[in-house]
């Protein structure tokens, strides 16, 4: 951790403090819980962000109401105004926040296993079939949930994803020639898809896209539709390019491991509920989201056209067996890389989907 995050966390837990948000204090008389919610990316960024604050809250409200003799009461931190992307994980171990939206590409180091997605180039862009598939991997490899409890002082409650990954750009794309020596943002495990491209990677987040294209830092970004529709980028950059990258598994609700052994067990067992419902909730909202969003698109001037398969199995074919070393950096961890990104491959394809290419795993 370096030395800003490390003020970043204090600083925020001083906040946390002085505005009264680190609770799950239960009341005498009406017998009110107190929780903190918070996530790091701006919450109307996509469904799978919103859908925390718009199902998973409320859902929880609703049946502690109806079901115990408690209540909830909530104080939603979102956006990154207690805790940043890449300080959700520590600001839930901490107890800065009770509940958080971890996403797992900001924790590359601590949540290394968690990004096995990331590493299966060009997967299926299904995500409600890609979730499905995820939390059979977590469910799989119980390291993927005690991790949370054993390093990180945290309950796993459900894993969420993305729509498939998709090329925004200040420019037209027909083919991957089109890309060379362009600058392409991306979030840290997707560099390598813009290195293969023929692109020059650039390392950036959502938050200061808009102004950045405007300014010229970069040409391009490779993300979801949602959040290109969401923060308004096609006014900025008109070209979007269907690409599907895959569908990713990419974060995780997670609770803090203290506030969670306190709460009553009615409470938890409903909590764990709620969490398992929003990994079926969250996938099939961002699946009815991509439509809309490509008309969000186009009614912002932007033009959407498709990578011709040819091309995109071109990209395939440029792009380093990523799946087999990232298998062995694993297995070098003493983490279970191989047998993970097999299964995970394996139920895709048992689920119909037909990969641009074989990923081999020695």
């Amino acid at each position: 951790m370096t030395l800003n995050r490390n003020a970043g966390i204090m600083i925020g837990l001083v906040l946390a403090l002085v505005l009264g948000l680190s609770a799950a204090t239960v009341f005498g008389g009406d017998k009110t819980i107190k929780l903190t919610i918070g996530t790091g990316k701006p919450i109307d960024a996509g469904k799978w962000n919103s859908t925390v604050r718009d199902f998973f809250v409320p859902q929880i409200s609703k049946r502690v109401a109806d079901e115990t003799g408690y209540k909830i009461e909530w104080r939603e931190v979102y956006s990154g105004s207690v805790a940043k992307a890449g300080g959700v994980l520590e600001a839930v171990q901490t107890g800065i926040l009770d509940v958080g939206h971890v996403v797992y590409p900001f924790e590359p180091a601590k949540l290394f296993l968690h990004n096995f997605a990331y590493w299966v180039p060009f997967s299926s862009p299904d995500p409600i079939k890609v979730n499905e598939i995820g939390m059979k991997i977590h469910n799989k490899f119980p390291v993927l949930k005690t991790v949370f409890e054993k390093e990180y002082n945290q309950k796993f409650l459900g894993c969420g994803d993305g729509s498939s990954y998709q090329l925004i750009t200040t420019f037209p794309v027909k083919t991957l020639g089109d890309l060379k020596g362009r600058k392409i943002a991306a979030a840290g495990p997707n560099l390598y898809y813009v290195k293969a491209a023929g692109a020059v990677p650039v390392q950036s987040g959502i938050e200061e896209a808009y102004t950045s294209f405007k300014t010229g830092v970069y040409d391009g970004w490779l993300i979801t539709e949602g959040i290109m529709a969401n923060l308004k980028w096609p006014e900025v950059a008109k070209y979007v390019t269907v690409v599907d990258l895959g569908a990713i598994v990419w974060s995780g609700l997670t609770v803090n491991l203290d506030v969670w052994n306190k709460l009553p067990p009615e409470v938890r067992k409903i909590i764990k509920e709620v969490g398992e419902a929003w990994a079926i909730r969250e996938p099939e909202e961002t699946a009815e989201e991509s439509e809309q969003n490509r008309k969000k698109i186009i009614s912002m001037g932007g033009r959407i056209s498709t990578l011709a398969p040819e091309e995109r199995a071109k990209w395939a074919a440029r792009l380093p067996n990523q799946p087999r070393i990232k298998a062995k950096e694993a297995e070098a961890r003493g983490l279970p890389g191989k047998e993970l990104l097999r299964s995970y491959i394996k139920l895709q394809e048992e689920a119909g989907y037909r990969f641009p290419r074989e990923w081999k795993i020695d």
